[in-house]
């Protein structure tokens, strides 16, 4: 089973105990998206509306929801709608290649996405 790991070296910097996010770099429908957030206490993939308009794919393609999304701090919001892209993590013969369902929101983000409990099953990922 592939795996991702931490040395001693990869700690250089950190003062422990820590509560650091774990954010990622992973391809969504082939562009490389940076600031991802691994969140195991989300029950969606959320991409930030700034980061869908960067890929270019245009908003029409997005599939209308009938929900409201609750948000950190309790608010909720109405997404923009839903799209399923293909999305890539990992490399050489670790890499995982997955079709993923990302509701597309419009706030402001620290993080261009947040990747939830349904694609960490998908990549079959341990956090």
């Amino acid at each position: 089973m592939p795996s991702i790991s931490f040395s001693e070296a990869d700690a250089k910097g950190i003062v422990f105990p820590h509560d650091d996010p774990l954010v990622i770099i992973l391809t969504v429908n082939g562009a490389d998206i940076k600031r991802a957030l691994v969140d195991g206490g989300s029950s969606a993939n959320i991409l930030f509306a700034r980061a869908f308009d960067a890929m270019r794919i245009g908003r029409k393609y997005l599939m209308p929801v009938s929900y409201k999304v609750i948000g950190f701090n309790g608010s909720t919001v109405k997404p923009e709608g839903s799209i399923a892209l293909q999305v890539r993590v990992g490399e050489g013969p670790a890499v995982k290649d997955v079709m993923a369902e990302f509701i597309v929101i419009d706030v402001p983000s620290a993080y261009n996405t947040i990747i939830g409990r349904p694609l960490i099953h998908d990549i079959q990922a341990v956090v």
